[in-house]
């Protein structure tokens, strides 16, 4: 029985380096795209070098890497600076965050109902003045004793599309900060990503 005769949608398997050009050319075909609209060569070379550092690559980095020109250097516009959080029993949460964006340094003050986490997301979320639900996060342990680091896995939805983000830090506030940062760039690159296909239609 597949999931689609039980009405579920099927779910996808993101790529990974082991993943060959017929599962990256499917991926793009899913996403509506033809052969003619970029080049499976390039595409392919691309997608094993960040396959090879990121481990799993999605959808949305599989368009970035066909539509942006890596070579010339696609930097994060959005870059964590510093970051300052503090939390008491009597007061909410507050966070100081300054980040860079677009090369611009930024920074604000926030306040968080639900912890420090909160009051960091906040901060963030207001600098890049950005609609983001957030519908996943996951805290795994890296590690043991004073060396140990938090991962935290994210997922956020943006306009109907679903975004991950990674962060890594020995401190949960950092690595949560760090995984929000990352999913933000992913957005970035998608809006990227339509504005030069809506170009090339013109």
């Amino acid at each position: 029985m597949s999931p689609e005769t039980i009405g579920l949608k099927k779910e996808k398997l993101n790529l990974t380096a082991r993943s060959g050009r017929a599962a990256v050319k499917g991926h793009m075909a899913d996403m509506g795209y033809t052969e003619q609209d970029y080049d499976l060569d390039k595409l392919y070379e691309a997608f094993l070098k960040l396959a090879d550092k990121k481990g799993q690559v999605f959808d949305y980095d599989l368009e970035a890497l066909a539509f942006i020109d890596m070579q010339q250097g696609d930097e994060d516009r959005l870059v964590l600076d510093k970051l300052s959080a503090h939390s008491t029993k009597e007061y909410p949460a507050t966070a100081f965050v300054q980040v860079e964006l677009d090369g611009k340094k930024l920074s604000t003050s926030s306040i968080g109902g639900n912890g420090p986490v909160d009051a960091v997301y906040n901060a963030i979320l207001n600098l890049t003045g950005l609609e983001i639900k957030m519908s996943h996060y996951n805290l795994t342990a890296k590690g043991e004793g004073a060396e140990a680091l938090g991962q935290v896995d994210i997922v956020v939805e943006h306009e109907g599309r679903k975004f991950h983000g990674v962060g890594l830090a020995t401190d949960i506030v950092e690595s949560s900060a760090l995984a929000l940062v990352h999913a933000i760039n992913a957005i970035y690159r998608a809006h990227k990503v339509a504005d030069i296909k809506s170009h090339k239609h013109h």
